[in-house]
């Protein structure tokens, strides 16, 4: 079997000197096309130049299933509005929820002003005519997801009545979210890859996988791109396929915010994964060429990750998404989504961003999310969320990370951390370069990269029982995986989750708790 071999690592620095100072300037060369390096490497890991064709590849390793073994694959051949109609059903989750959450219950009912609520119709009818029955009310809606789930602007008293009244079910306040990552400070000393690769025995996994089979793809729900494609297009989708959940368009994930450096923030998070190894750019992506991301900005126009913003952008990463009446259709349904982002650490996750969450549970894609750096008790609320992956961060020694850079940081702890991965000085690549970063933002796409290996590999071994997994089966086979080869040696603990994870055995043919 032929290895996958890394050709270059990123550098903190580089130096060089320009050509002599002359009479004339010289006439600067024209640039050439971007070329692969010659390195010896097969051409068979040498990537093309440009943006990845949207084409599943149909190899060697996979040709006994086409290519179409991942979990959410098979989902993937619903159209539209079966899609829509998994939104029409009410999760059990949601079934189980009735009148107000406790963050509303503990403001006065009295004295509360109106505020954004996000409302769920009652799940015993149709949610069209649960929607019908609350606009015949009076109620103005500002934001209707073609579900059970809409906003409006309602004190908590207003949304006591509507519940009495048995025209809404449940109410909880909409949330703002923020990015969870820090720009590193400059410092030659900062580790990279050199470090952070064997740690997790990513080469020793990339040995052991052939190209050939379907690309899993990773939508990171983030501040959107804005970074030089060519350090990565051959590992994002299709521009067209793209989303701005601001403008609920497609073709678009362009920050919603500019001259800010969290504007910055979603490039350097999809930049983990969607590197180009061997070329292009100047270090090697997690998913070595396997994956393909999927860029979407889940901010608003505020470039706030709002609760509205972020259930659009889960639902078209999902497969498709219904705002307003409008429907939109995702052609590379994503197989991970992974969120950088949420609250301060909580222990009280909204049920609104749940439902989401079940839902794409349903189509067996699996959601990463990072824990948050306030070194505190509790996560952030998409870490705490049932079926995600909780992502926490550790420094280049693989202890839990702890910025030494700024006091207070660190990684969040808590019932919602599952795994770790690196969190300092993460190498990635903005519109300005390489770049480095820390918080456990830059762990998250780390551990999305991991799944998306497995996944891979799933396909890859014949027999494999993981394929076409989704809900609770598929998080517990995932939960088997990481005890079997987590740091931790099969314990959970509330810093670092199952621990590191072993790359080369999370891939491994013979991993059988992993296969």
């Amino acid at each position: 079997m032929i290895s996958l071999a890394l050709t270059g690592v990123l550098a903190l620095s580089a130096c060089g000197s320009g050509p002599a100072a002359t009479t004339t300037p010289p006439t600067p060369p024209t640039p050439d096309t971007p070329k692969p390096p010659s390195t010896g490497v097969s051409d068979t890991y040498l990537p093309k130049a440009g943006f990845w064709d949207g084409q599943t590849a149909q190899g060697p390793w996979c040709k006994a299933t086409g290519g179409q073994s991942l979990g959410a694959q098979a989902a993937a051949t619903l159209n539209a509005q079966q899609v829509q109609a998994m939104y029409q059903t009410p999760t059990p989750g949601m079934r189980a929820l009735s009148g107000l959450s406790a963050d509303l219950t503990t403001l006065s009912a009295q004295s509360a002003a109106p505020r954004g609520l996000a409302l769920m119709l009652p799940t015993d009818a149709p949610a069209t005519s649960g929607l019908s029955a609350l606009k015949a009310a009076g109620v103005t809606v500002r934001e209707d997801f073609g579900g059970y789930w809409l906003t409006a602007d309602l004190s908590p008293a207003q949304a006591s009545r509507l519940i009495d009244q048995g025209l809404i079910q449940y109410a909880e306040p909409l949330q703002t979210r923020k990015p969870v990552g820090l720009p590193t400070p400059t410092d030659a000393n900062l580790i990279n890859q050199d470090k952070y690769l064997p740690m997790m025995n990513t080469q020793a996994a990339w040995s052991q996988l052939e190209p050939g089979c379907a690309h899993p793809v990773i939508a990171v729900i983030d501040t959107g791109w804005n970074g030089p494609t060519s350090q990565a297009e051959y590992n994002l989708v299709p521009k067209s396929s793209w989303y701005n959940a601001a403008t609920n368009k497609m073709g678009d994930a362009t920050p919603s915010v500019t001259g800010v450096s969290f504007a910055d923030h979603g490039t350097a998070v999809a930049g983990v994964i969607a590197l180009t190894t061997n070329g292009y750019g100047t270090g090697a992506g997690i998913g070595y060429n396997l994956l393909k991301v999927q860029p979407i900005n889940g901010t608003n126009d505020t470039g706030d990750f709002s609760d509205s913003s972020t259930a659009k952008a889960l639902m078209y990463a999902t497969g498709s998404v219904t705002f307003n009446g409008q429907t939109l259709v995702n052609p590379y349904p994503a197989n991970i989504i992974n969120t950088s982002w949420g609250t301060d650490a909580t222990l009280t996750p909204p049920q609104f961003l749940q439902s989401y969450f079940d839902y794409a549970a349903q189509r067996g894609i699996v959601i990463v999310a990072a824990v948050g750096n306030e070194l505190a008790h509790g996560t952030t609320d998409t870490a705490g969320l049932k079926r995600s992956i909780g992502a926490a961060g550790v420094m280049f020694n693989g202890e839990r990370w702890v910025d030494p850079y700024q006091a207070g940081k660190g990684s969040n702890y808590g019932p919602g951390v599952d795994v770790a991965a690196p969190a300092m000085a993460v190498p990635t690549v903005t519109k300005d370069g390489a770049s480095y970063w820390s918080g456990t933002s830059m762990a998250s796409p780390w551990v999305a990269a991991q799944i998306g290996l497995w996944m891979y590999a799933n396909q890859q071994y014949a027999g494999s029982k993981t394929l076409k997994l989704t809900g609770d089966a598929l998080y517990d086979k995932l939960y088997t995986c990481f005890a079997a080869i987590g740091s931790n040696r099969g314990v959970k603990d509330e810093y670092l989750g199952y621990g590191k994870l072993d790359t080369a055995r999370l891939v491994s043919p013979t991993e059988t708790d992993c296969r």
